[in-house]
């Protein structure tokens, strides 16, 4: 069986050496003085080359093959590398990447998949803009050699790519992939719960919460049980549960600040912004903006948000100059012009155009899966239909907000319910 291992994964190697240099197997051929029926033999493990051979078939691509590299070495890299994401330790991370890319000709070695896969994970993991497409094409051509443990971690970060990308489905495809592959990882479970509170499955959310929770506890990755925490104090505030996402966001705030973790605070007070907004509490609102650091305050929802307090304050001519600024600089974002259109419209006191933007922002944040903002839409909606004596329309929002609220609860996602406004 190892004999058989062993052929299988320097044929991979050889094969995916000649294809990424684009030499075809005849030169190849031709300069071993053997047949390409023998070439195509060793590329797919029927007939194992001699060290000699390996040396002059990656010589004649141009490379230098590195026998005395220990492949199960750079192993227990990728599994450090995804422990240490695991445990938010991104210092350690980096400098442990940095070690396998100084690792002589590790590129061409029995360690070339490993190494490849450590420069996806580096990729998606750093959200480096590189084409991976290289990276997966090679690992495609390997991944048969892995262990279970690399497939599981393989799927997990293409499942991050495609959440990074929003194309959610696909993400939870891949998902599913690592944890067939005995990838019950305190990563995979976070990345489940994490899709699902996005996609307003709040139920399935818990449970995966939970779960990560308790993982988290036992292999006592407290950074990222922090995470975790702020996941549940979100889920209480799209449930409605602004108390308790309130007392739970305080002491993650202090913990950030002892921590001096300004991403963890950025994340913390952009949330207390939105709780304030929904409970109409507009000084504690400002109190939490103020307190983001100058770095953050380009983010487009928090630049809303800003608009709203000002709105909601009735300090109608600040409100005028931040949905003006807001207009000069938002170039990209549909959900975002229409939201500030709509606002705009409502301080001109032009709730029927109000209305079309909000239905507008609605149906846009439905298409990219965003049902946290499709529900806040909603709640807007409801008040201007209601302010407007549209009972037709009050009506299908009551409904929707009804079918949002069983989709929430359900224990499996449901395709088919209706959630369109028209």
């Amino acid at each position: 069986m190892q004999e058989k291992f062993s052929r299988i994964l320097i044929g991979n190697v050889l094969k995916s050496i000649r294809t990424e240099k684009k030499i075809p197997i005849k030169k190849v051929a031709q300069n071993m003085d053997v047949s390409e029926a023998t070439i195509s033999q060793f590329e797919t493990g029927k007939n194992k080359p001699t060290n000699e051979k390996i040396a002059l078939f990656t010589e004649i691509c141009g490379q230098s093959f590195n026998f005395d590299l220990d492949r199960n070495l750079i192993m227990d890299r990728v599994y450090d590398i995804y422990d240490l994401y695991t445990d938010l330790k991104k210092e350690e991370l980096n400098k442990t990447i940095q070690i396998v890319k100084d690792t002589h000709n590790i590129a061409c070695s029995y360690a070339r998949f490993e190494y490849y896969l450590i420069l996806y994970m580096d990729a998606i993991i750093n959200q480096k803009e590189v084409d991976t497409a290289l990276y997966k094409g090679i690992i495609e051509l390997g991944k048969n050699n892995f262990s279970v443990r690399e497939l599981s971690i393989y799927y997990d970060i293409m499942a991050l790519e495609k959440i990074y990308s929003n194309e959610i489905k696909e993400a939870l495809g891949y998902l599913d992939k690592a944890l067939s592959n005995k990838g019950n990882h305190l990563m995979i479970n976070y990345h489940y719960c994490s899709i699902y509170l996005d996609l307003g499955y709040f139920n399935l959310a818990q449970q995966y919460i939970h779960k990560s929770l308790k993982m988290a506890v036992q292999q006592l990755s407290f950074d990222r049980l922090y995470y975790l925490l702020l996941n549940q104090g979100v889920l209480y505030m799209y449930t409605s549960r602004y108390d308790e996402a309130n007392k739970l966001f305080l002491k993650l705030l202090n913990e950030s600040i002892k921590r001096q973790n300004e991403i963890m605070k950025y994340c913390i007070l952009s949330n207390l912004v939105f709780t304030s907004l929904i409970q109409k509490d507009i000084k504690s609102g400002f109190d939490y903006l103020n307190r983001i650091d100058e770095q953050f305050t380009d983010d487009l929802d928090l630049r809303m948000y800003k608009c709203l307090l000002y709105y909601f304050a009735h300090e109608y001519t600040k409100s005028k100059e931040c949905i003006a600024s807001f207009f000069r600089d938002v170039k990209d974002s549909k959900y975002h012009k229409n939201f500030i259109r709509a606002l705009k419209y409502m301080m001109d006191n032009k709730p029927m155009k109000a209305i079309d933007n909000f239905e507008t922002c609605y149906q846009i944040a439905l298409k990219n899966g965003q049902y946290d903002r499709a529900i806040f839409i909603l709640k807007q909606l409801n008040e201007l239909y209601l302010d407007c004596g549209l009972q037709n329309k009050l009506k299908k929002v009551k409904e929707l907000q009804e079918n949002f609220y069983k989709m929430s609860y359900a224990n499996q996602i449901i395709e088919d319910i209706g959630l369109k406004l028209n």
